[in-house]
């Protein structure tokens, strides 16, 4: 039993991951993030993919990781970096978005099961205002309409290949695919949280944001087109 448990643990660290960034301005955040990957045990890759960064971001991350150059827009920088992994496991996390410790080795063990095609954390914020721990603890339930890209997708390289990838829509593009991952296999919620920062709702006002954001989700499921979506969500912001 000793042994065959080894053996398991042993086919669990062969499993390669790869690690999407995409950033945009992000010299506040992204070092801290990049810090939280470079922690993670066993095979992995990370590449940041940039989209036109006036600040520090890009020289930060260098000093960490391989820095890609790409046309802007989260969904085409997250294709761009796609593109150059080889992992077996695709994970793509949020340039202000912190990995747990044993992040992989969870994702790994998970994953070691065929059924599964992908899934995400739940999601903590750097703030300990009661809203935002509500909204913490409702993505503790694996229902898709409290699950976004914050809370890092990770998918199988070649089910992502067979998706073709993010739609190059101009919002919800992490929405787009988490719906549509659930028709080839599980999707799997890790009960271990990544920790965002929330200072889109401290900008904004956490009740108007949380508004806004189900709002976007629901004119999506409405099948109000994306483009007049993300009108409304830059028009709000």
């Amino acid at each position: 039993m000793v042994i065959k448990r080894l053996i398991i643990l042993y086919g669990s660290c062969l499993l390669k991951i790869s690690v999407v960034v995409p950033a945009l301005n992000e010299e506040s955040h992204i070092e801290k993030t990049l810090q939280s990957i470079m922690k993670q045990d066993g095979d992995y890759e990370c590449y940041v993919v940039d989209g036109g960064s006036s600040d520090s971001t890009v020289r930060i991350a260098k000093k960490y990781t391989r820095v890609i150059n790409s046309k802007r827009g989260r969904a085409v920088q997250m294709n761009t970096g796609a593109r150059l992994c080889r992992g077996d496991v695709l994970l793509f996390l949020h340039a202000d978005t912190l990995l747990p410790e044993n992040a992989f080795c969870e994702i790994r063990k998970r994953m070691k099961d065929n059924t599964v095609a992908g899934g995400s954390f739940y999601i903590t914020f750097d703030s300990d205002h009661f809203l935002l721990k509500g909204a913490s603890f409702i993505t503790r339930f694996n229902f898709r309409l409290f699950h976004f890209g914050d809370q890092g997708i990770f998918i199988r390289r070649d089910i992502f290949q067979e998706l073709r990838g993010y739609r190059e829509m101009p919002i919800l593009e992490d929405y787009d695919l988490y719906k549509r991952l659930k028709g080839q296999g599980k999707v799997i919620l890790l009960r271990m949280p990544v920790i965002s920062s929330a200072r889109r709702f401290m900008k904004k006002g956490i009740v108007r944001q949380l508004l806004i954001n189900k709002s976007v989700v629901l004119a999506y499921w409405a099948g109000i087109d994306t483009q007049v979506i993300k009108r409304f969500y830059d028009d709000m912001r």
